[in-house]
């Protein structure tokens, strides 16, 4: 295998071959994949860490993950083909499929943070944006559907449930309630992320609270605690 010059260093030796068994391809700019793999933690400033890759990747995923089921379940309507993107997208989805790329150990993330529960869905967001501004959207489309999701266990999820916002949002509906949600975020600690608080409400009483590194996931870890804790209690 010949490197490019800047191969030399033998860091980046492991991590483009790592990449290259992880992705199948051989990537053009490795430090955007550094990037990626470079924890809020590790850095003094949140522009040199994987949060806005995150952010990249989370659209990505969305558009790759929406075709997949559509084109799995040609006879699912919309609603089941959301609950199994959601399954696919949630956070202990795609942890799991971060474990399974063999690229976390090489991610650069110091402290408590290094037991982050979501560290791994977190990076996969970051990797799926660095592979979209590397290789282009249709290349990266091929590069997610035949390497990373083939670690997706589809009969798995559809056995899971993941999406407790949705499910919460249609019990209350049946019970002619209005479920909302109350979100703000947390006082910042010094080398870690940013974290998010939410309140699922229904009539003024708070059902469930749950906090999260986005709106998104405090909002869905909330509605958990609210399932887990009225669904036996017939809400």
């Amino acid at each position: 295998m010949i490197f490019r010059p800047a191969d030399k260093d033998t860091k980046d030796k492991k991590l483009r071959m790592a990449l290259r068994s992880c992705l199948g391809f051989q990537p053009k700019n490795l430090d955007i994949y550094k990037i990626a793999l470079t924890h809020r933690s590790a850095v003094s400033e949140n522009k040199n860490s994987n949060e806005r890759l995150e952010f990249l990747g989370d659209a990505v995923l969305d558009i790759v993950v929406g075709e997949a089921v559509y084109r799995r379940y040609p006879n699912a309507d919309e609603g089941y083909l959301t609950q199994m993107r959601s399954r696919i997208v949630s956070r202990d989805s795609l942890n799991r499929i971060a474990e399974k790329t063999g690229l976390l150990p090489l991610m650069d993330v110091r402290g408590n943070d290094n037991q982050s529960r979501n560290i791994g869905g977190n990076m996969f967001e970051a990797l799926a944006g660095a592979v979209f501004l590397d290789i282009g959207f249709s290349k990266c489309r091929e590069v997610l559907l035949n390497h990373l999701f083939s670690h997706v266990n589809w009969q798995e999820l559809e056995c899971t449930e993941t999406d407790y916002k949705s499910r919460m949002v249609e019990r209350c509906q049946k019970k002619g309630k209005s479920l909302g949600f109350r979100v703000h975020m947390l006082s910042p600690v010094p080398g870690s992320q940013s974290l998010f608080e939410a309140e699922a409400v229904a009539d003024g009483t708070v059902l469930g609270t749950g906090r999260g590194l986005s709106k998104k996931d405090a909002e869905q870890e909330a509605s958990r605690q609210a399932w887990l804790r009225e669904f036996n209690r017939g809400l």
